[in-house]
């Protein structure tokens, strides 16, 4: 039988229009699962964002850049063991990439480390499996500085927004580069408060790029030298998929003591935006949301440290236990309103959260006065008992001589000295 050509041409279009639809629509649980490729030891603010329960992180060590070769849970001194690195933590083949993960992001990720074989992996599930892609600067990212190598070439060059400069890397004028966002209208750029003053932003070292035809200005460098170096910018690929270019460090975002508030705020509504979803715009809500998850996770950690502490001086703790069950169900039940951004309805349940861990914690302190009340009164009692023993010991043999037989003469020298008295 021969088949129709009005066939063929349904099944063409039917095939058409399957391969433009992105293929990653989040985990079951809703989750964003995210592929971290780069250096770990400067991995903010995705490190902390594995407390927040709309990600699900994998980290995978792919930098050759010095001591940050160092990471938390991943370490490497040498480029065969970063290279062994990737080969272990990296997806092993392009069905695990898609299965598990819905966006990628590659920080000062060397490109030789992650191997042409990995960037074809990453780069088709960007293009076929519908993967968010943000790419974040460093000596490693995009066209490399210092003699690292270039992304320009790569199949992952190709997706990005941006056209590098080979082994450009702007530094100088110090504390005069500044990231100014661009009015662009753009739901990523309008969901933070940009603050130029931030150091973060007053001295943004970056990656020199050019835009390529298409592509979205989100923010601009300027300086006493220029003011249109590219500092993040975005587009749409033919199949919907969004990525993402941020010329800086990101990392620099969430530095102790000198980042910026929202840094980790950055962090998640760039994920959400490359996954595709509608990106929250009430930030002093959503800010406030986040911080109480993170505060919360603080806590429980600290809470579960302190019974078991207790548990160890053989307190019976399975009624705090029970309690600490009833939070966990109350976060496990507010988690689905997170998943669907109803951010007003999950503060107001961690904000009964909140007064669930208070009162927790004074029971628990209490448990641990009680618990250390009975370790001293046995301390006390042992080291008294063994005190007046002692005494008692030392009494009866030092003083009463209970032990001793009396004896009429003594030897000394070899001389007997005949005893007083006797």
């Amino acid at each position: 039988m021969r088949s129709s050509p009005v066939l063929y041409q349904l099944l063409a279009v039917s095939l058409v229009a399957l391969t433009s639809l992105p293929v990653a629509l989040g985990l079951e649980d809703g989750r964003i699962g995210i592929l971290y490729v780069g250096c770990i030891a400067r991995s903010q603010p995705f490190w902390n964002m594995r407390q927040d329960p709309m990600f699900s992180l994998s980290f995978v060590q792919a930098t050759m850049r010095d001591w940050a070769a160092w990471g938390p849970t991943q370490q490497a001194s040498q480029g065969n063991e970063v290279q062994r690195l990737v080969r272990l933590y990296m997806p092993r083949t392009y069905n695990r990439l898609v299965e598990r993960f819905d966006a990628i992001v590659l920080s000062n990720a060397n490109c030789f480390a992650v191997g042409p074989k990995n960037i074809e992996m990453l780069a088709q599930g960007v293009w076929e499996g519908g993967l968010g892609l943000f790419m974040s600067g460093g000596w490693e990212s995009f066209g490399g500085s210092f003699g690292r190598p270039s992304w320009g070439e790569t199949s992952i060059g190709a997706l990005l927004p941006t056209k590098v400069v080979e082994d450009t890397w702007i530094q100088y004028p110090r504390n005069y580069l500044i990231m100014v966002p661009v009015d662009s209208g753009n739901e990523l750029a309008s969901s933070l408060p940009w603050d130029e003053k931030a150091p973060c932003m007053s001295d943004f070292h970056h990656n020199l790029v050019k835009l390529k035809d298409g592509a979205e200005l989100l923010a601009k460098v300027r300086s006493a030298a220029f003011d249109n170096h590219p500092a993040m910018a975005t587009w749409e690929l033919e199949n919907g998929v969004r990525t993402l270019a941020l010329t800086g460090e990101i990392h620099r975002f969430c530095e102790r003591g000198s980042g910026w508030e929202y840094g980790f705020d950055f962090g998640s509504n760039a994920i959400i935006y490359v996954d595709g979803r509608p990106v929250p715009q009430d930030i002093g809500l959503v800010h406030s949301v986040r911080s109480m998850i993170f505060s919360m996770a603080t806590r429980r950690a600290l809470l579960l440290s302190l019974l078991d502490f207790c548990d160890s001086f053989g307190a019976n703790t399975d009624r705090m236990m029970d309690r600490v069950d009833d939070v966990e169900a109350a976060m496990a039940s507010a988690n689905p309103k997170y998943l669907d951004l109803r951010f007003a309805e999950v503060l107001e349940d961690y904000q009964e959260i909140e007064k669930m861990y208070d009162e927790l914690e004074r029971e628990s302190l209490k448990l641990k006065d009680r618990t250390l009340m009975w370790v001293y009164v046995i301390e006390w009692l042992a080291v008294t008992g063994t005190a007046m023993v002692s005494g008692v010991v030392l009494w009866s043999v030092m003083v009463h001589r209970r032990l001793y037989r009396e004896v009429g003469t003594t030897k000394l020298s070899g001389i007997e000295v005949e005893r007083e008295g006797s």
